[in-house]
């Protein structure tokens, strides 16, 4: 038997005490682990009937689009490899909840700045216009969240920073009346849109360098504190997102469709209880007191 002290014991242990390290000095890429960025809930969870999963087919092709850029700029992803799919979430809120945009509130996820609002109208009727939102984390730069078809409050710019006019026709000018671009974990932005449309969508941009950008998804930088509401309804990290293997091995041919596998459906929620109530009343009297975020 070979001694405790042998040299290949010693080369296990040494680089078990320097791997943390390396790999926080190693570059963020599509396969790392991401930090836990979020510290609110983006919405009222109990309002959410499903969810679509991270390279879904659900809604349209949102994957790789390297010809929105302009003057070495893009404006999205930039991973040519990723398979056509819906690399962001849509969040479909109860039918109950449904048929105007003052009703689900949309809340910011982490402590950033607004970095572009531009405006957006819907597919099957341009009298209703809604806002785009990229919201930059203030802790880690290079993540940005984008927050689709919001009814977004009056206190933020309309249009800001919006797309140039040689990569967006409908360019528009700088708001220059609003009070903040400066948001905090759990400040109500608005509401989701919900006058004509099933759902609303979240994206998450990673940069690694200018030309090196990905989308991921929004739940891998949920900790579990703001995971559990889901996960008390059935829901599981594993079966939010599927792998880019996955996709490949199974191809989107069902684009405009309905397919059950791009949903995530959550059980209802219990209905009743006093102490339901309660927490649902506090947090009400805390998000108009604009103390604190969201959380369940």
């Amino acid at each position: 038997m070979r001694s405790t002290s042998s040299p290949l014991r010693l080369f296990f242990s040494m680089a078990a005490s320097i791997l943390p390290f390396a790999i926080s000095l190693a570059p963020l890429y599509a396969t790392s682990i991401h930090p836990e960025l979020f510290e609110s809930h983006i919405t009222n969870p109990n309002m959410i009937h499903e969810i679509s999963k991270f390279r879904s087919g659900a809604g349209h092709d949102f994957s790789y689009d390297a010809s929105f850029a302009y003057a070495g700029e893009y404006f999205g992803a930039t991973d040519a490899t990723e398979p056509d799919s819906s690399m962001k979430h849509y969040f479909a809120p109860y039918a109950s909840t449904k048929g105007d945009q003052a009703t689900v509130p949309v809340y910011a996820p982490l402590d950033g700045v607004i970095t572009r609002v531009t405006e957006e109208t819907h597919p099957d009727d341009g009298a209703l216009v809604n806002k785009r939102i990229e919201l930059t984390s203030g802790d880690d730069s290079s993540y940005t969240v984008v927050l689709f078809h919001v009814n977004l409050a009056d206190r933020y710019p309309q249009i800001l920073n919006d797309w140039p006019v040689e990569a967006w026709p409908a360019h528009q000018s700088d708001d220059s009346s609003y009070d903040t671009i400066y948001v905090s974990a759990g400040d109500l932005l608005g509401y989701a849109d919900m006058r004509l449309s099933y759902d609303f969508d979240v994206a998450v941009l990673q940069e690694v360098s200018s030309t090196e950008k990905y989308w991921v998804s929004l739940f891998d930088l949920m900790p579990d504190s703001l995971f559990t509401p889901y996960e008390n309804r059935g829901a599981t990290r594993a079966a939010m997102s599927l792998s880019k293997d996955q996709r490949l091995a199974n191809p989107v041919t069902w684009w405009d469709g309905r397919n059950d596998d791009d949903w995530v459906t959550l059980s209802q929620v219990p209905e009743g209880s006093s102490l339901e109530l309660l927490a649902v009343g506090l947090l009400i009297l805390q998000v108009l007191m604009g103390r604190v975020a969201f959380r369940l």
